[in-house]
């Protein structure tokens, strides 16, 4: 039977074949390319030379291809291809070789890349030169010599070969070739070994839950780590794997960060029975699932008690500029609610929340920023006040060393907020400030438990002039997250490479929400400025709302204006926060703003914080804001004194001025003086009023610095004079005269009493004598008016003889001044 062959894939096939029925090439291509195989060895030559037809060159593989049967058969040669001569391998002979060829056909030259240069037998191989490389050529039945053969062949024989070897001749590029991909297989196996240890170790993964014994409404933070990088973290919680709900009614999900951890916060539901719960943490990326153990403990009607779990907490030692963070657990040893609050005695040290809710167990956040502290120890403390209890002292010690060249201190170290679902909170800002003496390159990452991005910056990185600052913005993004408590954190690189801690509170929408959601005050020694919450009603319906402040040492120096009002749906008001310093000493304080609104009381709460510095400076404190006098018309008042005391730390020069002709009527007895930090003053104010009229006279005595361009508050003392008007009396008889005898022993006379002054006259009329009586002993009358009475004399029972008496009228009111009028009565009995 005829066959031939398929020249691209070695196929026998019928001679009548058109194509190949393997790879299904025309076999009119394979004949366009005749190959022959010269009987003869050209000279100097080894082996067999392929030639090609000059018009057309066609490239085919010189071995066939494994064959894919086991019993190793090539392509072409099995029995299945060749049923009658499977036994036999057709042979292609090669044409007679032309003894006298027509014309001198031209060689076909290939241009081969010439080997490197041989070295020395010191040199590496890297150090081959990389000068162009010479060609070679080879010429069909001729080839050429390779120029650089002899300087290769003395490499071999240092290699131990003879020159000239087969192993070395044409073999120099597939040695390099191989090397190449030797290199590159090194290469990607360690690129897979790194892209696969992405992937997180087995049993690496671990889950947190804090704290860890709770009661039904506590939250817990629940954290990971070792989890997939950006992975998908589901939580479900017992063994039937019911869905964590967030705030918002929706299974709860965070997202690992580029470390593989998470942080969430989980509120106890009031349906958990009491006992152990078990957390699964479901990585949906790595399809693994890890669990943590809480137990929710049974509630008590019992009141609640705050207890702390230490009195003391140390932070060890660290630069200038770092700030630390340690988490501090609280527990009631109670039962309902306990309602809390805590503040800082030091400005270095903090704590987030610093009031809050809890029934069981809470946790805080206790945070040092060493800032610009000078090298040394330091000690503060924090109280924690629950009403009705006595305040408990957590004491934290710190020890600041020596601060690196350039220190980056950062204020403040924690932010809160408090947004909605639908409105998100206003910005807040943070200040870094270069202490060092160098310039400092700083940059930063922003890191949310959850792995949302509801936390951002306006700048992640700068420069840093030596002891220059600048501002940072940061804005969270309330809406679209569930109700709930969220954690993140704003990790500055550079310095001592300090961190801010933000805590950002998110509640449904349809009620009270302020802004900004904290304050903070500074001052020197005077009142600083007033600042503005807006109270927004978010809902839609009107509600009434009250504010009532606290602060927790129970100074009164916090005010809220105004303290109530009503909102209707969506809209806002203005209360206006004011700190008075008059009796603070130089340390920190903490307040809260409480703004209640609706039928059931709910609280939208404000923290405010105040810095009392230390001013080097004068400060005037006056003893007393007023002075009250009393007189009657045609009478001056009694002295009175008020003191001047400088409570700076500066001496004072004072002044005295008085408003609305003042000083004519009210005179201090000093109108200048100084006075050196604690010591004090008295002045006396002595009114003279006795020419004025009836009526109220008014001044201020206002005491400043004398000294120029001085900033120092005014204090003012205001100065009240009442001048009241006084009756007088106007008898009618200066003398009376009776004269009686044995007939006539009875007779009366009239009395006429006139009030001539300029107030109610209340009299009496005594009689000094026995046998004289007033009909009226007394009565009250009118300034300009006049009232008589009758006066009896009775000489029945005296003998002959003259008789003397007197008749005085005076006013009957206690302590009153009215001069008394007095009428002589004579009685002649004949």
């Amino acid at each position: 039977m005829n066959t031939k062959r398929c020249a691209y894939c070695h196929k026998l096939s019928h001679a009548d074949a058109v194509t190949c029925s393997r790879c299904g090439r025309s076999f009119a291509e394979n004949a366009s390319s005749t190959l022959t195989r010269s009987s003869g060895t050209p000279a100097g030559g080894k082996g067999n030379v392929v030639e090609k037809n000059a018009t057309l060159r066609t490239r085919r593989r010189t071995i066939p291809p494994a064959s894919p049967h086991r019993a190793g058969h090539f392509s072409g040669l099995h029995p299945e291809d060749q049923p009658y001569q499977s036994m036999m391998l057709a042979v292609q002979r090669p044409p007679q070789k032309q003894v006298n060829p027509t014309a001198q056909q031209r060689p076909d030259i290939a241009y081969v890349p010439e080997a490197p240069h041989p070295l020395p037998d010191d040199a590496a191989f890297s150090s081959w030169p990389t000068a162009p490389t010479e060609v070679q050529t080879h010429v069909h039945d001729r080839p050429a010599q390779p120029a650089y053969m002899p300087k290769f062949n003395d490499r071999a024989k240092a290699w131990g070969r003879q020159p000239g070897s087969p192993f070395w001749q044409g073999r120099y590029v597939p040695v390099v070739l191989t090397i190449s991909c030797l290199i590159f297989l090194v290469a990607s196996s360690l690129l897979a070994y790194i892209f696969i240890n992405k992937r997180p170790a087995a049993n690496a993964q671990v889950l947190s839950a804090t704290p860890n014994q709770l009661r039904v409404n506590d939250t817990f933070a629940l954290a990971g780590k070792g989890f997939g990088v950006n992975d998908l973290i589901t939580f479900t919680h017992d063994q039937n794997n019911a869905a964590i709900l967030d705030g918002s009614g929706k299974p709860k999900q965070a997202h690992a960060d580029d470390r593989g951890f998470f942080s969430v916060q989980i509120v106890v539901p009031t349906d958990w029975d009491v006992g152990q719960h078990t957390i699964h943490a479901v990585d949906m990326g790595q399809t693994l699932s890890v669990v943590a153990i809480i137990t929710v403990e049974q509630s008590s009607l019992a009141p609640p008690e705050l207890q702390l779990l230490s009195s003391k907490i140390d932070f060890g030692a660290s630069n200038s500029g770092v700030v630390t963070k340690k988490d501090f657990m609280l527990v009631n040893a109670g039962g309902r609610q306990v309602v809390w609050q805590a503040s800082s005695d030091q400005p270095w040290l903090s704590i987030s929340p610093n009031s809050g809710t809890f029934s069981g167990r809470a946790n805080t956040a206790i945070t040092v920023n060493s800032g610009t502290l000078a090298p040394q120890s330091y000690t503060g403390h924090i109280t924690f006040i629950q009403q009705g209890k006595q305040p408990l002292t957590l004491t934290v010690t710190l020890v600041v060393k020596a601060a690196p060249s350039a220190t980056l201190a950062i204020t403040p170290v924690s932010l809160t907020y408090s947004g909605t679902t639908r409105q998100n909170p206003g910005d807040q800002l943070i200040t870094l400030q270069n202490t060092g003496e160098q310039t400092l390159d700083w940059s930063s990452s922003v890191v949310t438990g959850d792995g949302a991005s509801w936390l951002s910056i306006n700048r992640s990185s700068d420069q840093l002039a030596a002891h220059s600052s600048e501002t940072i913005t940061v804005s969270v993004q309330s809406q679209q997250l569930a109700v709930g408590s969220y954690q993140g954190t704003i990790n500055i690189k550079g310095g001592s490479n300090p961190a801010v801690a933000v805590t950002l509170n998110v509640t449904a929408p349809g009620g009270v929400f302020a802004a900004p959601s904290s304050l903070s005050f500074a001052s020197a020694g005077q009142n600083p400025a007033a600042q503005t919450v807006t109270i927004h009603n978010s809902g839609g319906g009107s509600l009434g709302w009250w504010a009532t402040t606290y602060t927790v040492d129970g100074a009164n120096w916090l005010d809220a204006t105004p303290a109530t009002g009503n909102l209707a749906a969506n809209q806002a008001v203005n209360v206006t926060v004011s700190i008075n310093v008059a009796t603070l000493k130089p340390r920190s304080y903490q307040g809260t703003v409480t703004v209640t609104y609706g039928v059931s009381g709910q609280t939208v709460q404000i923290p405010v914080s105040l810095s009392v510095s230390v001013s080097t400076a004068p400060a005037i404190n006056l003893n007393q804001s007023a002075l009250n006098f009393s007189t009657l018309l045609g009478l001056n008042p009694s002295s009175q004194a008020f003191t001047i005391r400088n409570t700076g730390n500066a001496k004072l020069n004072w002044v005295i001025s008085e408003d609305q002709n003042g000083a004519s009527f009210a005179p201090v007895s000093s109108y200048t003086g100084s006075l050196v930090p604690a010591q004090s003053t008295t002045i006396t104010v002595t009114p003279t009023v006795a020419k004025a009229s009836v009526g109220n006279l008014a001044t201020h005595i206002t005491v400043a610095d004398s000294d120029t361009g001085s900033r120092i508050p005014k204090q003012s003392i205001t100065v009240n004079i009442v001048v009241k008007g006084q009756p007088q009396i106007a008898l009618s008889l200066k003398t009376i005269a009776f004269n009686h005898d044995s007939v006539i022993t009875q007779s009366s006379q009239l009395l006429d009493i006139a009030n001539s002054g300029t107030d109610t006259l209340n009299w009496t009329i005594q009689s000094s004598a026995s046998w004289l009586t007033p009909f009226t002993t007394g009565g009250s009358i009118s300034p300009g008016k006049e009232m008589i009475t009758e006066v009896f004399c009775n000489s029945s029972a005296l003998s002959a003889g003259t008789y003397t008496a007197t008749l005085v009228v005076s006013d009957s009111d206690a302590g009153t001044t009215v001069v008394t009028q007095s009428a002589p009565v004579t009685l002649v009995v004949a």
